[in-house]
Order: C-alpha cells, then sequence, then structure tokens
C-alpha cells in the first residue's frame, strides 16, 4: 500500500528512504514490446534469449516466491514460468519508500521479461531496491530449475527498459535543470506565467531531496497556529534571541521590527504562539550563527505562506496539526496527510504536466551554452547517451540540489567537521553530486557558504522511527541517559550524538505520541516484527529489549515527565514541550548523524539571479533549492529546507518567465 509506504517515509524522520508494506504489483509479459514489435517478435527475442543462457525447456512451469534485502528490508516476489520463459512478476511484501522505489517496480520486472534476462541495469536512484528485485528473481529462476548466472549473461540492448521520451535537440523559453521540489516549483511557476518549459532530471524518476524529506514546511501561518499555547519556555527563548548584540545594520533593523513585534504582543495579553514572519527570519539566522544573507532569509521567510497556499491551490494537502520537527525550534512546522515530501511532488509533477511542461528524465546537464555574457542554455546528455542541446530564450533555472552524496567535494570544502569522508554516509538523493555548482561555477558564479555541511542525528540505524517532532519525545544514549536539549539546532544534536558511546543514540516516545503522528497499529506491527524499532509495554521491557540499563531510562522518562508538567527550561535548556511519555506500549528506534544538507552553493539575489564574483547578475541564469548558498548559514533550521527549495523555485519560475 503506497499509504503505508509513504507513513514510513515520515517515520525515519525527514531522513533518506523508508517505508511500509507496498502491497503488491504485477507485470505480465507484455503483448508487444516497447520497440513496438509484434507478439511473435517478442516470442522470438525470448526463446532466443533463453537459448543463449542455456535455459529452453529447462524451467519447470509455476510460479516461485523469494525475497532479497532491499534498501529498507526484504523485498517479497512471486515469478511465474512457461517451460522457457518468465512470464510473470508480482511485487508483494515490502518496506520499500513509494516513489523513490516506484520506478524499480515499474522497470526492472518489465526489462526482466522483455528481454528474458538478469543483466538488465538498476534504476538510477532505487538501486537497492532494483538489486533486491534481481536477486529475489534469480533465486525464483534457481528454484524452477533455471541457470540464474546464465541469465545474468544475457546481453540487453540499450535503451530496451526505458520507456520516457528522450531529449533532442529544442528551443524553448525556460530550462530547467534538476527535477526535485525547487525544480517542479520554478517550471510549474514558469509554465503558469506563460512561458514554456523544458526540465531535465539526470536520474530515472523525479523528486530529489523533496521527495525524501518527511515534507516539512515551516512558515508563520495565524489560523493553524492560533491554539498552540505560548509558555514560558518559549517567552525565554524570544528574549534570548532579541538580547544578542547587533552583527549588521541589516540585523539591528530586523531585531527591532521583531522587539516591536514582542512587546505589542506582550502588552494584548495574548496567549497564543507569538510568530511572524520576521521572528522567523530572525530565528533562522539566529541559528546560523549571523552567517546568512539577511535579504535572502527575509525573502524567504515573507513568502512562506504566500508559497504554502500556492502549493494548496496547486493540489497539495496540508495538515491542521502544527509541530516543531528536529531543529526546527519552534511550532510552526506544517506537514502533508501522509508525513512526506512524495506529497508535495506528486501534486507539482501532475500541474506541472497539466500546465504544459515538458519533463525528460535520465537526462543529465553537462555544461551551461553562455552566449554574449548571457546563459542561453545547457548541454545534455539524453536518456540514449546522445549529447543535445537545448536554448533557453528567457533563462536557465539550475536546481540540481547540493552535493551531500560527493564525497570528494565534502572534503574538499568541509570546515566544520572532523571526519566528512567515507565513512559518514548520506541520506540524501545519490543525485546530490554538486552538478549544479561545478556547471554555474564554470560560467563564473560565485560560491558562497561552501564549508557548513549538515549533519542530520536522525538517521535510522534500526531501519524505523516514529516521527521527526520533538514536542513530546526524548533523546537518550546507550547507557539511558539523556544528553541534550532534544529541541536544539541539528548541528549542536549531531555534535552531541557523536559524543556518545558507538555514536548512536535512541528516541523514546509512547503510544499516544505514536497514535498523535498518525501510526496505525498496522505500521507498528510491522515495525516492531522486522526489528525496525524496539517496544515494550513497560519503560523497563523497552529498555531490556534496547538493551540499557532499566533504571536509568525508567529514571529518565521519570524526570523528562517532571519537565513537561513544569513547561520551563530545563537542566539541558529544552523549551520545547506537549506529552509526557506515560502512555504504553513504548517505542525506541535508534539513529546516528548523517550527512544532509550542504549549505553552501551558488550565490543569489532575492529574484534568484545567479551573482558572479564581481557581485554583479549572470544574465538568463537563475538557481533554487540546495544548490545556492548564503540563506541558512552556518546551520540549517529543520523544516526550512522545503519552503527554500519551493519560494525560491516559485521565484525563479516567474522571474525567469517574465525575463
Amino acid at each position: 500500500m503506497r499509504k503505508m509506504a509513504a507513513i514510513l517515509l515520515s517515520m525515519t524522520l525527514l531522513l533518506s528512504a523508508c517505508g511500509g508494506n507496498g502491497g503488491t504489483a504485477t507485470t505480465a509479459a507484455p503483448e508487444t514490446t516497447k520497440a513496438e514489435t509484434t507478439a511473435a517478435e517478442t516470442t522470438a527475442a525470448q526463446t532466443t534469449a533463453a537459448e543463449t543462457a542455456g535455459q529452453e525447456g529447462a524451467y519447470k512451469p509455476g510460479t516461485y516466491t523469494a525475497s532479497a534485502q532491499g534498501n529498507n528490508g526484504p523485498v517479497t516476489l512471486s515469478v511465474t514460468f512457461s517451460e522457457e520463459a518468465i512470464t510473470e512478476i508480482t511485487i508483494g511484501e515490502h518496506g520499500e519508500t513509494a516513489g523513490i522505489s516506484d520506478s524499480a517496480f515499474d522497470k526492472i520486472p518489465a526489462a526482466i521479461i522483455e528481454n528474458q534476462s538478469l543483466g538488465v541495469d538498476t534504476v538510477s536512484g532505487a538501486t537497492y531496491t532494483s538489486q533486491a528485485i534481481l536477486d529475489a528473481v534469480a533465486d525464483c529462476v534457481t528454484q524452477a530449475g533455471g541457470d540464474a548466472e546464465a541469465l545474468r549473461a544475457v546481453p540487453v540492448e540499450a535503451g530496451a527498459d526505458s520507456a520516457s521520451a528522450v531529449l533532442k535537440d529544442a528551443q524553448v523559453d525556460v530550462l530547467v535543470i534538476g527535477g526535485g521540489g525547487a525544480g517542479l516549483s520554478a517550471a510549474l511557476s514558469a509554465s503558469q506565467n506563460g512561458a514554456s518549459v523544458i526540465l531535465v532530471e539526470k536520474l530515472s524518476a523525479l523528486g530529489g531531496n523533496t521527495f525524501r524529506c518527511g515534507g516539512a514546511f515551516n512558515t508563520c501561518d495565524p489560523e493553524r497556529q492560533k491554539d498552540i499555547p505560548m509558555t514560558e519556555a518559549l517567552s525565554s527563548a524570544v528574549e534570548k534571541v532579541l538580547a544578542h548584540e547587533d552583527v549588521s545594520e541589516e540585523h539591528a533593523k530586523l531585531k527591532a521590527e521583531v522587539q516591536k513585534q514582542w512587546d505589542e504582543y506582550k502588552a494584548s495579553g495574548s496567549t497564543a504562539l507569538f510568530d511572524t514572519p520576521e521572528w522567523h527570519a530572525l530565528q533562522s539566522l539566529d541559528a546560523g550563527d549571523y552567517e546568512g544573507n539577511v535579504e535572502l532569509v527575509r525573502t524567504l521567510t515573507s513568502n512562506t505562506l504566500d508559497t504554502l497556499n500556492w502549493l494548496s491551490d496547486n493540489g497539495v494537502e496540508w495538515t491542521d496539526q502544527v509541530s516543531t520537527v528536529v531543529g526546527a525550534l519552534w511550532n510552526r512546522s506544517h506537514q502533508t496527510p501522509n508525513n512526506s515530501g512524495a506529497d508535495i511532488i506528486a501534486a507539482l509533477e501532475k500541474n506541472a504536466g497539466a500546465s504544459g511542461v515538458e519533463i525528460y528524465l535520465d537526462s543529465k546537464a553537462e555544461e551551461l551554452v553562455v552566449e554574449d555574457g548571457r546563459v542561453a542554455g545547457a548541454i545534455i546528455t539524453n536518456a540514449d547517451g546522445d549529447k543535445v542541446t537545448v536554448k533557453a530564450k528567457k533563462g536557465v533555472i539550475m536546481a540540481t540540489g547540493g552535493f551531500s552524496a560527493n564525497v570528494e567535494m565534502r572534503v574538499k570544502y568541509n570546515k566544520q567537521w572532523e571526519d566528512i569522508g567515507e565513512s559518514v554516509q548520506t541520506n540524501n538523493s545519490p543525485g546530490a553530486t554538486g552538478d549544479g555548482i561545478v556547471m554555474g561555477e564554470a560560467v563564473g558564479a560565485n560560491l558562497v557558504g561552501m564549508g557548513w555541511i549538515q549533519l542530520m542525528p536522525l538517521n535510522s540505524v534500526s531501519g524505523g522511527g516514529i516521527s521527526g517532532y520533538v514536542n513530546s519525545s526524548l533523546y537518550c544514549n546507550k547507557e539511558g541517559k539523556r544528553f541534550v536539549a532534544e529541541d536544539q539546532r541539528r548541528d549542536v544534536l549531531a555534535a552531541a550524538v557523536l559524543a556518545q558511546t558507538d555514536k548512536l543514540f535512541y528516541i523514546v516516545c509512547d503510544q499516544k505520541e505514536a497514535e498523535l503522528r498518525g501510526m496505525t497499529p498496522e505500521v507498528l506491527g510491522y515495525m516492531v516484527q522486522n526489528g525496525l524499532i524496539y517496544s515494550g509495554d513497560t519503560i523497563a521491557e523497552l529498555a531490556e529489549n534496547m538493551g540499557v540499563p532499566a533504571d536509568a531510562l525508567e529514571q529518565t522518562v521519570k524526570e523528562f515527565n517532571e519537565a513537561v508538567k513544569a513547561g520551563k527550561p530545563d537542566e539541558f535548556g529544552r523549551t520545547t514541550w506537549e506529552n509526557t511519555i506515560e502512555t504504553g506500549p513504548f517505542y525506541a528506534p535508534s539513529f546516528s548523524p548523517a550527512v544532509h544538507h550542504t549549505m553552501g552553493g551558488l550565490e543569489i539575489n532575492g529574484s534568484g539571479e545567479v551573482i558572479n564574483t564581481d557581485g554583479e547578475v549572470i544574465p538568463g541564469f537563475y538557481a533554487a533549492g540546495e544548490v545556492t548558498g548564503g540563506i541558512h548559514g552556518t546551520n540549517r533550521v529543520g523544516g526550512n529546507a522545503v519552503p527554500d527549495a519551493l519560494c525560491f523555485g516559485k521565484i525563479a519560475g516567474a522571474n525567469a518567465a517574465s525575463n
């Protein structure tokens, strides 16, 4: 079921792929191949492949079932054989992420059947899922008396498993490079503003990091925040940021605006949560150690609610509940019903297509075309491996994401962490390799903030989770003790985790919190049964299953509950409280940090235009999302990445279209 997979995506806490029971999907032998061959030609091709592999007449007809390890657990499938061929592949139970794994489930079985081969290529962005399908089918081949190794050697015609359109030389108003949240919002915005648009994505599926994340979207939203109480602890957080010395003239002006708003709020006698776009901006600036560009931060926070509503107009649904996602610092994180960025991508893709945007997958931009000092297009390797040129009359928008998956770039630019090399995983899209930064630098773009790389503490070790929210959960180490304020910045959390035993920690919550985050008995049962989370009817039982001292964890939970009831900053400085941990069963997945966001990239202005090393706008060149730098400073606030990508994507698209 796609819904469960989406729920399980949110459980891994805005990080990387994870999912739930995927239900079933069936791929049967097609009546015609993708090359539009006749049924007779298909049969002949299958027979030839079987003969090459030494398989003709060797299969025992029937249906066989097998499982193999995927990205999030076992992938189970069934394969039906005739005496001479694989005729049907049915995907069964799995824990893969909807959307990320969809292309693999669609393409790999179809390619195996069409080519009667296990030598088909894995799908970019879904490598582990692809390999699980191939391994499980190989197991079934063996069960049916066939030779799996011989089938792996059967050649597959290049492009035989590609059903998408192939990009050719073209001319268009706006070219968007990158198919994640920033790219899709830019493409849709440009199209809605009257431009013809081509979007290219180097991977086999759209979505990027927006798809893989939990979809948290920070914005001041008076209507949805009206029932959230303003506590003494939260008031102290405002006072602390307002007390910071002036860093620049722009900071002083922003701080004065917030101070005026804060004084008016206190005078009003309101007990509802205090929030404004300016307070959101000031908090974000403070969380990035005042290294962020004040203009860009203001542009972001003053456009978030408008962008949220624009997304709603384009089919994205939001729940009424507003909470604090990990590292968000304030109760302004909005969510889709499935707690998944996949919901956002699906709506953007649907509306972009309906608006006339041409989308090409497996199409990698290699370099920008510059004519008379203006970025006028790009050279792209298409799905067939041919180099083509797309000219853009109005502008090129770079939206390729950051460089979390590029170890060489991480090591080159890092100035924050002791070790950021191969020993540190990333939970980002495999496409986040810094391509757009390299292409932009080649045409004179200025790079800013490249040394700041965010480690997300919540990279699941056990494989599951409940949510990315901190309001009603505690973090404990292998000794069963808390070690940090759970509502702190992500860099602070990651540094604290790295100092713990085995660089590992647990998030403890109860049944009440699980239900609040939309976890059904089916999902919880799946995770417990498959060892993705620890569980216990009592805290002592939970501790035993976790392998931590029961007395220590019981005391930790007791002290946490007392702090919740007090509603004041505790010994660690935590200010965000909601519910106690008292309703069994209790749950605890384990986590360790992973590279999650690169704050540096192409310098832009508030219009999304790229700036060169001389401080001037590069004509025809725009950028949005994680490929840009200068917005987040040294540390990105949790829940700010999605609005960053979508707000600036929307802005860049509109401005490019009007160029």
